[in-house]
């Protein structure tokens, strides 16, 4: 997405669930990236910074190389991150419930979050209601497996219908597997099925997506499954019957 230009840079971003760095990418990684997307003038200070992290090794430490990544990918203006479990900085809020924040935001990520929060609608009418006309809502889910890792697995259908439902611009959505690593671009329903039906889904496959909402204000509606809504080819309407 940066490579395109379709990041809004130096605009407020709100994380429901802190970011920390898991180890899963390669600090020498981010160090790369530093290089290939920060702007001059700030690649040196982040060098330094990332280098004063590794070094000191605080408890936070994979919480503070987080803001690394977001100011070299996203420079935002602003970071608000809710999080129970988060950094002294993260808002203390139950995302089972409305809450309350002082603004909207041009970017909203969801990376892992909404699985863990019982009252998973709510968590996407919150993320709805603080984007910004036009802006940005990054989600990332587990699709399969994961044992227990929070209380929800999501099928493609759900952003295809949420998307739908609100009128979102689907700018990029993904098939995701870590070990090894795997991208699939998922440009409609069907991309999925051919994985499906050529036995190429992993055990513990995520689902990124990226959603622009519309530039005129509406308010958030709860999406109708496509196959019950009738929104669905032909072809997907048959795997619904027969992929089981």
């Amino acid at each position: 997405m940066r490579q395109q230009n379709a990041i809004p840079l130096g605009g407020d971003c709100l994380e429901l669930g802190e970011a920390n760095w898991y180890g899963d990418v390669a600090v020498e990684q981010l160090g790369q990236d530093i290089y290939r997307f920060a702007k001059e003038e700030e690649r040196t200070a982040l060098f330094r910074q990332l280098d004063e992290i590794t070094q000191a090794k605080r408890p936070g430490m994979l919480f503070e190389i987080a803001k690394v990544f977001w100011r070299t990918f996203w420079q935002p203006r602003s970071m608000t991150a809710v999080d129970l479990h988060g950094t002294e900085a993260a808002l203390k809020l139950d995302l089972n419930f409305p809450i309350e924040l002082p603004q909207r935001y041009h970017a909203v990520f969801n990376l892992g979050t909404a699985e863990h929060i019982f009252n998973i609608a709510q968590v996407m009418k919150t993320i709805h209601d603080y984007t910004l006309p036009g802006g940005l809502m990054i989600h990332g889910l587990p699709f399969t497996g994961w044992l227990d890792h929070g209380f929800y697995n999501v099928q493609p259908t759900f952003f295809w219908d949420l998307a739908q439902a609100n009128s979102y611009t689907i700018m990029a959505y993904l098939y995701v597997e870590y070990n090894p690593l795997k991208f699939v671009q998922l440009w409609k329903r069907e991309d999925i099925l051919e994985l499906v039906t050529k036995n190429q889904i992993g055990q513990n496959a995520l689902l990124y997506c990226v959603l622009r909402k519309p530039a005129e204000d509406q308010p958030f509606c709860f999406p109708i499954q496509g196959y019950y809504a009738g929104t669905l080819s032909q072809e997907a309407a048959e795997a619904w019957k027969t992929l089981r």
